[in-house]
């Protein structure tokens, strides 16, 4: 409610990114150790974890919408639990969260005591970094271009940082991140698009706006592809269109051959309605629910080819 609220407010002398990444940081724990600790303390009442591959979740409120066990399930464990797979989720994902929140302090020391023991580490970051960063890049009269450089020179090191900490303690565990999908949907997002780079809405033409934002925000995605061609234990896994496809859009694709979005438009917003904040997949509608469908796009890039933890029905792929 607060965020659609934010929405419904948005004027001039407003930045509704800038509000909405301030919102969400109002969740975020004093204590971050505690706050681990305590996630652990639940995790070991669970009785259904033996002899299953242990996934760790971290990142900011996407990662939490979709990882995180209550007050509704992990839809990602959902997710591996239809489709067979034997693993079980825990999430220390935290809303509000950029890439420099995990990247040193208190943060990261939390961050690395969770890592221990896991098999792998799943990771969504760095959103919250352009929803917070860009409207005020964008205030200095520099291009979307040269706003999205400065949003990777900034990320880009902090990614590093985390995930060269978690192989540090933790040599085993595979590390896979995603880029998000395409979002921004829903009634009023606009709003929020327009904040993040009002560079690219200066035409009247929205899909050439569209065009220009989905262009720089993606590069997330492709931060992820460095990453994994830079560090031997890191995967990158593009849900890119999963939503799209799933709304009908014939402009987008999820084929592993021709993967790409429709660069003129934002995920529907079906998935990606306003009371999520216009970048959170909704959760309401089951299967076809907006964080059902990034999940099973997820598992089908990623988990189902993961020998061991899922059943395999074609040639499969380790990694």
């Amino acid at each position: 409610m607060l965020l659609s609220c934010i929405l419904c407010t948005a004027n001039a002398n407003h930045h509704p990114a800038k509000e909405l990444a301030a919102s969400l940081r109002t969740e975020m724990p004093a204590d971050p150790m505690k706050f681990v600790q305590d996630v652990l303390a639940a995790e070991s009442q669970r009785t259904d974890t033996d002899g299953k591959a242990k996934i760790l979740v971290v990142g900011d409120s996407w990662a939490s919408v979709v990882g995180t066990e209550g007050p509704l399930p992990s839809f990602l464990e959902r997710r591996l639990k239809l489709e067979h797979c034997n693993a079980t989720t825990t999430s220390i994902a935290i809303p509000g969260t950029e890439s420099g929140d995990w990247s040193g302090g208190a943060l990261l020391a939390a961050m690395k005591v969770a890592a221990v023991g896991r098999d792998y580490v799943f990771i969504v970051l760095a959103g919250n970094d352009a929803l917070d960063r860009m409207p005020s890049c964008a205030e200095k009269k520099k291009t979307a271009v040269q706003c999205g450089d400065e949003l990777m020179a900034e990320a880009t090191p902090n990614m590093y940082k985390i995930v060269d900490a978690i192989h540090e303690v933790n040599p085993k565990a595979r590390v896979v991140g995603v880029g998000y999908d395409t979002m921004f949907g829903g009634w009023g997002c606009g709003l929020v698009t327009a904040d993040i780079f009002p560079q690219c809405y200066l035409t009247l033409n929205r899909s050439q706006g569209n065009a220009c934002f989905n262009t720089q925000f993606l590069r997330i995605q492709k931060l992820w592809d460095r990453m994994a061609a830079n560090r031997t234990f890191v995967d990158s896994a593009s849900i890119l269109g999963a939503t799209q496809v799933a709304g009908g859009d014939p402009a987008a694709s999820t084929d592993p051959k021709d993967r790409h979005i429709d660069m003129d438009k934002m995920g529907p917003a079906k998935y990606w309605p306003d009371y999520e904040g216009c970048f959170h997949p909704g959760v309401f509608g089951g299967e076809d629910s907006g964080a059902m469908v990034v999940m099973e796009e997820f598992y089908k890039v990623y988990w189902s080819k993961i020998k061991g933890v899922c059943p395999q029905k074609e040639q499969s792929v380790v990694v």
